[in-house]
């Protein structure tokens, strides 16, 4: 909790209830938009973290609403409303807070089935166990035509890091803990390589906001997406739990990245993180099952470390 005051039972309920109240105006409009427009175009134009009135308004009302009850933290909130359960009005607000819940992720869950983006879920057991050396890709320094030939064979093991998007706040989060255990995966033979499906006027950019030294490879066909099971999907990446984790970055004044505007990016598409050995053998496989999801560096390496 930060350090004010501690909010009452009945400043709780205001503040969720103002919460609800936002949360479900934002569902609506969406409802409506999303009726209006083909649902290729409600999700390009319509679902942009710059306009304030799209579903990515409840990860500012989450912060919002944190700030109100003095906390930062989800769990902290939650820990508030049972505090002062003995509230009635508070009772009311949490049970309209756990509808909302149930409502927004059954829209997200109503466009994926709409767009069959569950379908291109694939199954674990599908995912190639070997990747191709010959896979085309492109270097996003040069622009130059590579295969993944050119990781492979070194005397060591290769972690692709598969991106979701340019603007990924999480993505890059996970990018600078890998820098920051450098040592750790030099000790172990273990490469990084960053991949996007982007262009590489945003890989530049990327690469230049960032300041990441890691080699970045481009597949602007997701062929390598494809291979290691990796889709997309509204309900995973913007469900309502994950909206409320978002907040407790914003509620720590860290801002999410903007986009490039000449730029078209995928904000719903999933990453992953897969090592593999000389030979393009996957040894270790991890699909992001949301944008929070990444593995941790000492998991990945005790992972390896049990296959030695």
């Amino acid at each position: 909790m930060t350090d004010g005051p501690e909010p009452t039972a009945v400043s709780c309920a205001k503040a969720l209830a103002a919460f609800v109240e936002n949360g479900k105006a934002l569902l609506d409009l969406a409802e409506k938009e999303s009726g209006e427009v083909s649902r290729q175009e409600f999700i390009r134009q319509k679902i942009r973290i710059e306009n304030r009135q799209s579903l990515l308004g409840l990860i500012e009302a989450g912060a919002a609403l944190y700030s109100s009850l003095s906390v930062k933290r989800k769990k902290d909130a939650e820990d508030l409303w049972r505090k002062y359960n003995h509230c009635a009005a508070l009772r009311d607000a949490v049970r309209d807070f756990e509808q909302l819940e149930v409502q927004w992720d059954a829209f997200l869950q109503r466009q994926d089935d709409e767009l069959q983006l569950s379908a291109k879920l694939l199954d674990g057991d599908h995912q190639a166990k070997r990747i191709s050396p010959d896979t085309p890709l492109v270097d996003a320094r040069t622009g130059q035509t590579v295969t993944l030939q050119k990781y492979l064979g070194r005397s060591k093991k290769t972690l692709l890091v598969l991106i979701r998007q340019f603007s990924c706040l999480l993505c890059r989060l996970h990018i600078k803990d890998l820098e920051k255990n450098q040592r750790s995966l030099d000790a172990a033979s273990v490469q990084v390589v960053v991949v996007s499906f982007g262009c590489q006027e945003g890989a530049s950019h990327w690469l230049q906001d960032t300041v990441c030294q890691y080699d970045m490879l481009l597949d602007p066909d997701r062929k390598m997406y494809a291979d290691f099971g990796l889709g997309a999907s509204l309900k995973k990446v913007l469900n309502f739990g994950n909206m409320l984790l978002y907040a407790e970055y914003v509620a720590d004044n860290m801002e999410f990245p903007r986009g490039l505007p000449s730029i078209q990016d995928d904000m719903f598409q999933l990453g992953g993180d897969f090592v593999l050995d000389e030979h393009g053998t996957v040894l270790f496989s991890h699909r992001c099952q949301s944008p929070i999801d990444r593995p941790l560096v000492v998991d990945v390496l005790n992972s390896l470390a049990e296959i030695s």
